[in-house]
């Protein structure tokens, strides 16, 4: 090898590619319908304030916190307090996973409006969401939970 440095780059280069081959968006409602369609895993990361988390719970959301991720060859969806709220936690959450991330464009009134306009269940009840949904693979771990269901 005649030059270890230039060796070290490439490899650093090559290490990084997943982290930022990623991509994050925000998403209006017609937007999030068609990345829900995607036929991979979807995570949903509530990533709003605890009493609205509380007062308007997301079914099958987890919480966000750091060391949230969506499993790998999947993607996330994020919802937030607010539109730059969200989409900086989509960024975070992108970059620590390397994998897509999207915000929702106008929050829970927007996820909510979405879900409604919908395809129709067998009961006749209006449902948007994702085709196959899954729990990030670091909040089943031994050692302290990341999320709680209460």
């Amino acid at each position: 090898m005649r030059n270890p440095a230039r060796y070290l780059i490439v490899l650093a280069w090559a290490l990084s590619a997943p982290a930022w081959a990623a991509g994050t968006a925000l998403l209006d409602g017609a937007q999030l319908r068609e990345v829900l369609k995607k036929d991979q895993p979807c995570c949903v990361i509530d990533a709003r304030s605890e009493g609205r988390r509380k007062r308007q719970p997301i079914p099958f959301a987890v919480t966000y916190n750091e060391g949230v991720k969506p499993k790998p060859g999947g993607y996330a969806v994020v919802v937030g307090d607010n539109d730059p709220q969200a989409l900086a936690t989509a960024q975070n959450v992108s970059k620590n996973s390397g994998q897509d991330v999207y915000a929702v464009k106008g929050g829970y009134a927007t996820w909510k409006q979405v879900q409604a306009g919908g395809n129709k269940s067998s009961s006749g009840a209006e449902i948007v969401a994702p085709q196959r949904f899954t729990i990030p693979s670091n909040t089943c771990e031994q050692g302290k939970a990341l999320h709680e269901y209460k």
